[in-house]
């Protein structure tokens, strides 16, 4: 009779572990949203970094829950790129020294292609960007004749327009206003 008892109380404290594994989780998804720096980063890259963060999660309050962790590194040997994003890592790395300007652009660029592979729907946007951007509604997303052809690489500078408020630096792009308007929508900041 009394290992009845026990295994019940065993059993039940179990469940409750068992429970609160799965509610921590499940409120985990992708992570509460955090610029996250390397110990080794200079202080006026984390505090630019902060900056842009916060004037990009402003403008994007409806992928909160999906914006998750980004890194932010710099490199001072980088070649061939002002930046560049690897969604496995989910890290971004720019190219140091930079004028804060330039910084500002390709931060805020690079944090729309982590946009495009964390927030599932990001998909459901592109067909409205497509189209307000004058593609086919069937174009390849990541593909296109240059790279400032390349939708991908159009919706990148779309959000440094929204994030910054200022024209791109990049005069390659040319961005339709019906295009930014379609990112704000999905952004959900106005």
């Amino acid at each position: 009779m009394s290992t009845k008892p026990r295994l019940t109380v065993i059993w039940l404290r179990s469940w409750h572990f068992l429970i609160a594994g799965w509610l921590l989780m499940g409120s985990c998804g992708t992570g509460t949203p955090a610029l996250l720096f390397p110990d080794e980063t200079p202080a006026d890259l984390r505090e630019l970094g902060i900056g842009v963060w916060d004037e990009f999660r402003a403008m994007f309050p409806n992928q909160s829950g999906c914006i998750g962790r980004v890194t932010v590194r710099g490199d001072w040997a980088l070649e061939g790129s002002r930046a560049f994003y690897l969604p496995r890592e989910r890290s971004i790395t720019l190219k140091i020294p930079a004028t804060a300007a330039h910084l500002r652009h390709s931060l805020t660029h690079e944090l729309a292609h982590h946009l495009e592979h964390v927030c599932s729907d990001h998909t459901l946007m592109r067909k409205d960007f497509l189209e307000a951007q004058g593609h086919a509604p069937d174009a390849q997303w990541f593909e296109g004749p240059s790279w400032g052809e390349t939708p991908s690489e159009q919706y990148a500078e779309a959000v440094v327009r929204l994030v910054l408020g200022r024209p791109v630096i990049n005069y390659r792009i040319a961005l339709q206003s019906e295009a930014t308007d379609v990112v704000r929508k999905w952004g959900g900041a106005g």
